[in-house]
């Protein structure tokens, strides 16, 4: 116990970085000549996901800057206004507009700028444009690079294909794993991933975690045959057709994201699944995510930590992952995530027509569209597919008008019973009471870290108490279920849609409990490896605590009240405290007044995650300084120094982690 470790354990996968990819040097001497001849002009770079088209973009743009030095670049990334582009600086001569899909819609089978104002002023433009997207699309009515249609002719549509043998073995040099390989598997792994530079990406992120080469080859080469309808090519040809290269890229890419996937704990899929709605690099903070769980998306090469912290996932790897969530009936997820995501901008949302509002739009409507789409044959009937409409958009509604500092007494019926007037008033009331208490004591005793399921209403009102947006999980109707979460709130309609499933499959204890009968709120905690797991974890959790309690009983620079003596000796004090305890008194006489802190209705088992230490004021500060500079686990939410710095207090949030203390 005195050599306990105090910080938490950092993970053994270490981050990847994305390969460069400057190994297009013939296209970008080429397009980059597009763009420094006299005039005005534009390059429209298109080609499938995750092919490298904002990297070679990025690249051109730089090769146009070192020869004509004057020029003044401006970057426009994914959806824009024309109030918006018009806005940019009065001086720029280069713009570069990415991810341009964003402005598209699909109009008589043709691609066009959705906004009529915005094509107008491109079709306008004097200086030069690089735009990259994932289809050519038109100006006007016009087809795609034809000439005679206004404002069509100065763009030129070069198309980015994948890479040809010898583009994937430069690319190959600079994969670990894969150079490792024989020349014969390098040339395979060309006709595995088709040339595209993701696709092998995950596959040197899986040989380094040990995959046998020869297996993974096997199983691709069966998904792809299913995609194509004939065996992967042997030897010729050295490039592969355009449709061709984009199957096999897509069948091959979807086999190794979800091995990658699929590898991952609950926390880092949640995390993943929110980040992914965004359309651009998001911060942290936002999200609300644990570190360890960021570490664990970045090593698995699904997500990227750009400047500033803040985190990013590739769209092409998005697109798999709402794939594969709408293939398992688990779209609501996704749905959910959108909530999050609109909640996010329009608390920053500056005016019509600026970046946050058209991102809150989207994602409202992303919210929304989710929510018509059909789901098990039970759910499909007009009248259910109504209500999951209006239940996305009540989720968006009450989060972000909370965080928009607005009042939601709408919202207070979400419990309501349907008997007598006085009944229904006193249940109603009741409710309200409930929640705002669940409210106010997960703000408090909650870990910032941890994601909270709740309904709509619930959701809301812990917003209204602080809790930052990115850590709310909606549970509305078109929603999935809670994992994914740390803690989830059983309000009624909660416990409504998932009945006896609640306890016995998702979340089988209890941290809290508010209110009684129908307005009865519990605060329970998830258990994302099964209840069976989490309640053999929980058992053998409590008896090394009771094991380390008794050890600190027996340390004669430990003094203990009878009732502290009691917990100690009975296995009821959190692991972090213990640890934190036994440090501590490796330097110095400790006296423990007592502990407190186990939730309201707590289910037995769980720990008391507070204690409080009499000392003479310089001991304390002290061990008040000890205790604020530990991390994560034993970083206490609150700690501090009361009755003239004589009493110690020390808290964790909750839930509190199991196993960190050995049987």
């Amino acid at each position: 116990m005195r050599h306990a470790a105090r910080h938490a354990r950092s993970s053994d996968l270490r981050p990847r970085r994305r390969a460069s990819l400057a190994i297009r040097s013939a296209e970008r001497r080429r397009w980059a000549a597009d763009l420094t001849g006299p005039g005005s002009g534009g390059l429209v770079v298109y080609g499938m996901g995750g092919i490298g088209k904002s990297t070679l973009a990025a690249q051109i743009a730089a090769r146009v800057s070192r020869l004509q030095s004057g020029r003044v670049v401006s970057v426009i990334n994914g959806e824009v206004s024309a109030a918006g582009f018009a806005a940019g600086p009065a001086e720029a001569d280069f713009i570069i507009c990415d991810n341009f899909d964003d402005n598209l819609s699909l109009q008589a089978g043709r691609w066009t700028i959705a906004d009529p104002d915005l094509a107008a002023l491109l079709a306008g433009w004097t200086g030069k444009l690089l735009i990259t997207c994932r289809r050519p699309f038109t100006l006007d009515t016009g087809q795609p690079g034809q000439p005679g249609q206004p404002g069509q002719a100065r763009l030129a549509f070069r198309r980015l294909g994948p890479l040809t043998r010898s583009g994937a073995a430069e690319l190959t040099t600079s994969l670990p794993a894969v150079r490792l390989l024989g020349e014969a598997e390098r040339d395979q792994a060309w006709r595995l991933t088709a040339g595209h530079p993701l696709a092998l990406e995950y596959l040197d992120l899986l040989l380094a975690r040990g995959e046998r080469y020869q297996d993974l080859a096997g199983r691709l080469e069966t998904a792809i045959e299913a995609a194509t309808g004939q065996p992967l090519p042997r030897t010729e040809p050295t490039e592969l057709p355009e449709a061709t290269a984009e199957l096999i890229a897509c069948a091959a890419g979807g086999v190794m994201f979800g091995e990658l996937f699929d590898r991952l704990s609950a926390g880092a899929r949640s995390l993943l699944v929110r980040t992914s709605v965004f359309r651009g690099p998001v911060p942290a903070g936002a999200l609300g995510p644990r570190p360890g769980h960021i570490a664990e998306c970045e090593a698995a090469g699904l997500l990227t930590i750009e400047a500033g912290r803040e985190l990013a996932v590739h769209r092409w790897t998005g697109d798999e992952l709402h794939r594969r969530l709408a293939a398992a009936d688990l779209g609501g997820q996704v749905a959910a995530a959108h909530q999050q995501a609109a909640g996010y901008w329009l608390s920053r949302t500056a005016g019509p027509g600026q970046h946050a509002d058209l991102e809150a739009g989207y994602h409202q409507r992303r919210a929304a569209d989710l929510a018509r789409v059909p789901g098990p044959p039970a759910a499909r009937r007009s009248r259910r597919t109504r209500i999951a409409v209006a239940g996305a958009v009540a989720a968006v509604s009450a989060v972000l008008a909370v965080e928009a500092g607005h009042a939601l007494p709408h919202l207070a019926s979400a419990e309501s019973s349907a008997g007598a007037p006085g009944r229904a008033a006193s249940t109603v009331t009741g409710a309200i009471a409930a929640r705002d208490q669940a409210a106010a004591w997960l703000a408090r005793e909650a870990s910032t870290a941890a994601i909270i399921a709740c309904d709509p209403a619930m959701c809301a009102a812990l917003a209204q108490h602080g809790v930052a947006a990115g850590s709310l999980l909606p549970l509305g109707r078109g929603a999935g279920d809670p994992l994914g979460s740390d803690l989830v709130v059983a309000t009624a309609a909660v416990r409504g849609r998932f009945g006896a499933r609640l306890a016995s499959v998702y979340a089988p204890e209890v941290a809290a409990s508010f209110g009684t009968g129908a307005a009865r709120i519990d605060v329970r905690i998830v258990a994302p490896d099964g209840t069976a797991r989490y309640r053999a974890a929980l058992a053998a959790d409590v008896s090394a605590r009771q094991a380390a309690g008794l050890q600190l009983l027996r340390d004669p620079t430990i003094t203990v009240t009878p009732q502290a003596r009691a917990a100690l000796a009975a296995g009821q004090v959190d692991a972090r405290l213990l640890i934190t305890l036994a440090v501590l008194a490796a330097s110095r006489p400790v006296r423990i007044a007592g502990f407190a802190d186990r939730g309201p209705g707590a289910s037995p088992g769980l720990p008391l995650r507070t204690v409080q230490i009499t000392a003479p004021p310089a001991a304390g500060r002290a061990m008040l300084a000890f205790v604020r500079a530990q991390r994560s686990p034993y970083l206490a939410a609150h700690a501090g120094l009361t009755h003239g710095e004589t009493v110690l207090t020390v808290e964790f949030a909750a839930p509190g982690p199991l196993g960190l203390l050995r049987t």
